[in-house]
């Protein structure tokens, strides 16, 4: 499976999607016009790889940790729905043995956005690591 890339503008956060590396990144602004048209490919291919790691699962190939980052300075609400949608993929993968890391970076003094995180981490019952930028 090939790494999606999608490069940062002013509404929209880079996503980095590393399936050799096991890594996913969301860094930045999401607050993008249509959130939908935005978040397709990030939700198709969240779903192509849960289809893949389903496969490795069903053969009893050998489980891996994914480290997933989170380093959004803001997200609207449509945009949270958005990666609400991607962490329940991720509950699902967990629930199939394999283990992930979540990373959630925010401004200090920004308690909107680390409420934001522990509201998204009680919401699928995933503990996050929380640690404020520098």
């Amino acid at each position: 499976m090939d790494a999606l890339i999608i490069d940062h503008t002013e509404f929209t956060p880079r996503v980095m999607l590393d399936p050799v590396n096991r890594i996913f990144e969301f860094e930045g602004v999401s607050r993008p016009e249509n959130v939908t048209t935005f978040y397709a490919p990030v939700i198709d291919w969240m779903t192509d790889f849960e289809s893949d790691l389903y496969k490795i699962n069903v053969s009893g190939g050998k489980k891996f940790n994914i480290n997933i980052v989170f380093k959004l300075s803001y997200f609207n609400s449509a945009s949270a729905k958005m990666i609400f949608i991607m962490l329940e993929s991720l509950s699902r993968i967990r629930n199939m043995g394999f283990s992930f890391i979540i990373d959630w970076y925010y401004d200090e003094g920004d308690d909107q956005m680390c409420d934001d995180g522990h509201e998204l981490s009680e919401a699928i019952e995933i503990p996050f690591n929380f640690y404020t930028n520098s």
